[in-house]
């Protein structure tokens, strides 16, 4: 019969087995997520270019807007 530090030891085995599974499973699913994410993004980008806001691109990086007539946006 087993003692129960035995016991002990493969139980911990177990349980350190499952947390490496997990982790493998949650970097699958983070993978898979970002993918998901980026693609949604690539929609949007290209819903918006089709809506005729491609030239927002160039103001994206831009700390202000001026308009055509000189004003500025805020």
């Amino acid at each position: 019969m087993k003692t129960q530090e035995q016991l002990m030891k493969v139980k911990i085995k177990f349980l350190e087995d499952r947390i490496a599974t997990m982790e493998k499973s949650i970097g699958s699913i983070n993978k898979i997520l970002g993918r998901f994410q980026m693609t949604e993004a690539m929609d949007i980008i290209e819903k918006n270019k089709e809506q005729g806001f491609e030239d927002l691109d160039k103001f994206r990086d831009a700390d202000t807007m001026i308009r055509e007539d000189g004003n500025e946006l805020i």
